[in-house]
C-alpha cells in the first residue's frame, strides 16, 4: 500500500490516507448495494467496482471521471457511509478481517491498528464532498491537505 492517495476534482486535490479511503469507499459500496436492485442505475455495478477496488489497489480518485449523476450517487453513498461508521463508533480489526476483498492480514492492512476511530473517516467524507462542490478551503501555498489520518487533517509539503 502506498499510504497516501490523491483525490482530485478539477484543478483541486488533496491527499487521503489509503486505509481510511479504502474503509470509507468499502462502506459506501455497501450503502449503494443495499439500494433495491430495481431502483439502482444501470451503471451502478461499475461504480461499485470502483469503490471496492480502492480497498485493495489504492489508485488515484478522479472525481471528474464520473458524470453528474454518478458523482451525486457517489457523494450520497460516501456521506451515508461516514454517518454509519460514526454511529457504530468506527471500524474494528475484526470487522476488516471479515471483508473478503482483503487478502492480507487485517492487522497488517490496518498498519497495526486494532480500531479506526470514526472522526478521520467523517472528516475525509466531508472533504470529498467539499472538494467536489468546490468548497474545500485551499491548503497553504505550495502545500496539500492530507485527510483520513488517525490524527485528523494535516498539511503535506514544504
Amino acid at each position: 500500500m502506498s499510504k497516501t492517495v490523491p483525490v482530485c476534482s478539477g484543478d483541486a486535490m488533496f491527499w487521503a490516507y489509503d486505509v481510511a479511503l479504502g474503509i470509507l469507499f468499502f462502506e459506501a459500496a455497501r450503502v449503494g448495494a443495499e439500494t433495491p436492485a430495481d431502483t439502482r442505475p444501470a451503471w451502478w455495478p461499475d461504480l461499485e467496482e470502483d469503490l471496492r477496488t480502492q480497498l485493495v489497489v489504492n489508485t488515484s480518485v478522479l472525481l471528474d471521471h464520473y458524470d453528474d449523476e454518478q458523482r451525486r450517487l457517489l457523494l450520497d453513498c460516501v456521506t451515508e457511509a461516514a454517518r454509519r461508521i460514526e454511529a457504530r463508533g468506527g471500524v474494528s480489526r475484526d470487522e476488516v478481517a471479515a471483508w473478503d476483498e482483503i487478502e492480507e492480514d487485517a492487522t497488517r492492512w490496518l498498519r497495526g491498528a486494532e480500531h479506526i476511530t470514526p472522526a478521520p473517516l467523517v472528516e475525509l467524507a466531508t472533504a470529498i464532498v467539499d472538494l467536489t462542490h468546490g468548497t474545500l478551503p485551499p491548503a497553504p501555498p505550495g502545500r496539500h491537505w492530507l485527510f483520513g489520518t488517525p490524527a485528523g487533517r494535516t498539511i503535506q509539503g514544504t
